[in-house]
């Protein structure tokens, strides 16, 4: 089986990414993620929203407006899920969608290119992918180039820089929306050490410059040469390409807000 990943890390990331965000330093950046997503979803809106191989558990969001969410996984980690797929060649109709979300999928993937090729393909015009990524200029940049040797998750990663989102989605036709740093603390794995690193966030708060663990990074899909007005009484839309079998009765009800 095809398997997309980063060369220098070790065989099944998916596995290990989601284990180590069960560490005490993974758990933190979690929160913090959940906490940043939850607040750019909502201001978001559409009928169709795309999880894309998440390294966590997605659970609903009250305050994200778009009710119609499905978690696609890897084939390779099944059980947490609606449907599976490889994220280069997703079963999803084009021009269907209207957020897509990638948490730390370009980091692992041989071809991201691809993948943001078959981004735009899903994405209504004027729909928007939200991009979470490990940033490249920050205290956990500086360990993966120190430790990406050892092929442990999630440090053998390739790390992005969001200009470099920036100069790829722009080839693709989209406008950068938003870019939101999250979380400053060192990549630090003890739970007694990270509590007492607390003031790292006290001082971005109040200004001081302090380059942040991982951004997340927001993404408009532009309408060429016009800019259509969609009605707001427009059915749903089919979002599965032909002979797809559909998400179970069970994990769409777990899917409703």
């Amino acid at each position: 089986m095809r398997v997309l990943q980063s060369q220098w890390c070790e065989p099944d990331v998916e596995r290990h990414l989601a284990n180590w965000y069960q560490s005490p330093l993974g758990q933190r950046l979690l929160r913090d993620e959940k906490q940043e997503l939850e607040q750019e979803l909502s201001n978001l809106f559409g009928y169709h929203l795309i999880w894309l191989n998440t390294p966590w558990t997605v659970e609903p969001m009250e305050s994200c407006r778009i009710r119609h969410q499905v978690v696609i996984g890897s084939p390779v980690q099944p059980g947490r899920a609606d449907m599976y797929s490889l994220p280069d060649v997703l079963p999803i109709q084009t021009d269907s969608i209207d957020v897509m979300v990638l948490p730390h999928v370009l980091e692992f993937s041989k071809n991201p290119h691809q993948i943001l090729r078959e981004v735009d393909r899903c994405l209504i015009p004027e729909g928007h992918v939200v991009i979470v990524g490990f940033s490249p200029w920050s205290f956990w940049g500086l360990r993966h180039w120190l430790t990406g040797w050892s092929r442990r998750v999630p440090w053998c990663g390739r790390f992005l820089s969001s200009g470099k989102l920036a100069e790829w989605f722009s080839l693709l036709g989209f406008d950068s929306v938003r870019l939101v740093p999250v979380y400053v603390n060192p990549p630090v794995n003890h739970a007694g050490i990270l509590r007492r690193m607390e003031w790292f966030n006290r001082l971005a708060v109040r200004g001081w410059p302090i380059p942040p663990a991982s951004y997340i990074y927001v993404a408009k899909k532009r309408v060429m040469g016009m800019t259509p007005i969609r009605p707001r009484w427009r059915p749903r839309r089919a979002i599965l390409s032909p002979g797809m079998v559909e998400p179970s009765q069970r994990s769409s009800q777990n899917r409703q807000l």
